[in-house]
């Protein structure tokens, strides 16, 4: 690299370092993290996590993101933030913004979309502990305080502003007893293996986030291994016009320590967006030398292959326990997800399916066990969604489990 690309170089990576954030975006990173201030100033609040990837049951890798996620001692609180503006009124007993009915637009429901994933998280609970969660609670936060609330939004029992918050969520909590500490720790843990995104932050401000493409990242920057990796350039124009450029890489690994490298330009992280094109090819390519820092959000992408629930109190080695169905027997009751009613679709309405371990591990109810139930109490009692109690009759397979009520 001559000295002239060595000056251009310089210049086109401070460019790109100093890209900044979108005031629209500023305020919406700036409401989450008041909202998870709020929740923190509770007494009642143990943990709080920031954009958790919840994963969705029904898509193998789908997954439905909560801003803000309070555990408490008492119940685990979802906080959904809205920055919204202008007028916000209640229809259909959900939110909606004024605005958007003046253009003729459909609202998009929000409290209905959170209750969504307060059952996914309950269902992943059953199948990754085979315990039922502490009870979750929803909260839509509206957080502009421009924003003009109808009485009935003020009102409404899953609506609060956030000066508001902390003595909603205390008037939620006072009625609820105290969990052991060993639930809240199992709570944490769980919300931890989820993750939240990975990260891109840059010298101007800007935050990408969105997922880092494991197989194109440099050698040695396995996310297995670290927490952040900071990349620094070494130097101005005048010492990388006389030697070519330098980056201090600083690595962060997830044992505490961390190490920094003097290394030379030339590597990428892809780092992709699913509702936007990103990185100098549109593909989320980045030159390391442009990225101030790469936050990974998890130690491993969660996957509904790797859940596998814990051994039977009988277990033997450990060893079995590698088998989904390990955890289940002959005789035993387990709790489980209804997450088909078969044959309906067809007017062939035949059983239950039930999720013992979400994609994993499912059994059948069979009509005969229903003893001439009804289609609208089937619907009342066993909607989809639904958790309830079953004894397994019958074990020909992890997704061949023969099922009665317990």
């Amino acid at each position: 690299m001559g000295p002239i690309a060595r000056l251009r170089w310089w210049r086109s990576t401070k460019v790109a370092r100093r890209e900044r954030m979108a005031q629209r975006e500023v305020r919406s990173w700036k409401a989450e993290h008041a909202v998870g201030a709020a929740a923190k100033r509770v007494a009642n609040t143990k943990h709080v996590h920031l954009a958790i990837r919840i994963p969705d049951p029904d898509r193998p890798r789908g997954s439905g993101e909560v801003d803000v996620i309070a555990i408490t001692d008492r119940a685990v609180i979802l906080l959904e933030v809205k920055n919204w503006g202008g007028d916000v009124l209640l229809q259909n007993n959900d939110l909606v913004q004024q605005r958007l009915l003046d253009k003729g637009e459909p609202p998009k429901p929000v409290i209905e979309k959170l209750r969504a994933k307060v059952r996914m998280l309950e269902r992943c609970s059953l199948s990754i502990d085979q315990i039922e969660m502490l009870e979750v609670l929803p909260i839509v936060v509206l957080a502009n305080p421009k924003g003009n609330l109808s009485e009935e939004v003020l009102a409404h029992p899953e609506v609060s502003t956030v000066a508001d918050l902390p003595a909603k969520i205390e008037a939620l909590l006072a009625t609820r007893e105290p969990v052991s500490e060993e639930e809240i720790a199992r709570q944490d843990a769980m919300l931890r293996r989820f993750g939240t995104w990975d990260v891109l932050t840059f010298d101007g401000g800007q935050r990408h986030t969105g997922d880092l493409i494991d197989v194109d990242l440099p050698e040695g920057w396995a996310r297995a291994d670290h927490t952040a990796i900071e990349v620094a350039v070494e130097g101005g124009w005048f010492p990388t016009l006389l030697r070519g450029p330098r980056l201090n890489v600083t690595f962060h690994l997830r044992d505490g320590t961390k190490s920094t490298e003097t290394m030379a330009p030339g590597l990428t992280v892809r780092h992709t967006q699913p509702w936007d094109e990103s990185g100098i090819d549109g593909k989320g390519t980045y030159p390391i030398e442009h990225v101030r820092k790469v936050i990974f959000g998890n130690a491993a992408p969660f996957s509904w292959e790797d859940v596998v629930p814990p051994p039977s109190p009988e277990g033997g080695d450990g060893q079995e326990a590698v088998d989904p169905l390990a955890a289940f027997e002959v005789g035993g009751t387990y709790t489980g997800t209804v997450v088909n009613h078969q044959g309906r679709k067809k007017d062939d309405f035949h059983g239950l399916l039930v999720a013992l371990v979400e994609r994993q591990v499912t059994g059948m109810v069979h009509i005969s066990k229903m003893d001439g139930m009804s289609m609208d109490h089937i619907d009342m009692f066993y909607a989809v969604g639904k958790t309830i109690d079953v004894k397994i009759l019958n074990i020909r397979g992890p997704k061949k489990i023969d099922l009665d009520f317990a």
